[in-house]
C-alpha cells in the first residue's frame, strides 16, 4: 500500500491515536525525501490530484487535534520552509484555531510562522473587513481570548498584521 494511501485512511477515522499520529509522520517523512507532494490518480488515461500531502497531514492533526499534532505540524512546517504551497498555511491556521495556546507556546515569536497564521486567517475567513476582523478573529478563535494576557504580544501582533492586510488589499481595489 502506497504512503499516499495510508495517510488517506489515516485521516479519515473516526478517532486518532498518537500512534496513528507516528504512522502518519513516517509515512510523510518517506514522501518528503521521495519529493512526492500529490497524490495522483488516474481516469480514461488522464492524470489528476486526489489529494495533497499537506493537505492529508493537516486533516490528521487537526483530527488527533493535541499537543503532539500541533507540535508535528510545525515540524513539518520548518522542514518545508520556503515551499510556496498555499495549503501549509491554510492548514496551519486551522490548527491554531483550535489549539491557539499550544500554537503559540511552541512557535513563540517566529515571525514567519506568526504571518503564516495571518495569511491563512485572512484567505479562510469570508467577507472580513478591516473594520470587523478582530471581532470575526475572536469569533473563529474564542480561545484567544482565554489566552490573552499570557499571550498578549503575539495576538496583539496577528490582529495588526490581520488588518495592515485588509488594508493593503482593500487600497489594491
Amino acid at each position: 500500500m502506497n504512503q499516499f494511501k495510508s495517510l488517506t485512511i489515516i485521516s479519515k477515522k473516526d478517532s486518532l491515536t498518537d500512534s496513528d499520529l507516528d504512522i502518519s509522520v513516517q509515512l510523510l517523512k518517506k514522501l518528503e525525501r521521495d519529493r512526492c507532494s500529490d497524490y495522483i490518480g488516474k481516469k480514461h488515461g488522464n492524470e489528476y490530484v486526489i489529494s495533497g500531502r499537506t493537505y492529508l497531514f493537516g486533516q490528521i492533526c487537526l483530527r488527533r487535534n493535541n499537543y503532539n499534532a500541533v507540535n508535528e505540524y510545525i515540524n513539518y512546517m520548518k522542514r518545508n520552509s520556503g515551499s510556496a504551497e498555499e495549503q501549509i498555511s491554510v492548514s496551519f491556521e486551522q490548527i491554531f484555531a483550535k489549539r491557539p495556546k499550544d500554537v503559540l507556546s511552541i512557535i513563540g515569536s517566529d515571525k514567519k510562522m506568526l504571518n503564516d497564521i495571518v495569511w491563512g486567517f485572512v484567505n479562510n475567513e469570508s467577507a472580513l473587513t478591516n473594520k470587523n476582523y478582530r471581532k470575526r478573529f475572536y469569533q473563529a478563535i474564542p480561545q484567544a481570548k482565554d489566552i490573552y494576557s499570557t499571550h498578549k504580544k503575539q495576538l496583539d501582533y496577528l490582529l495588526a498584521e490581520i488588518y495592515s492586510e485588509l488594508k493593503s488589499r482593500t487600497a489594491q481595489e
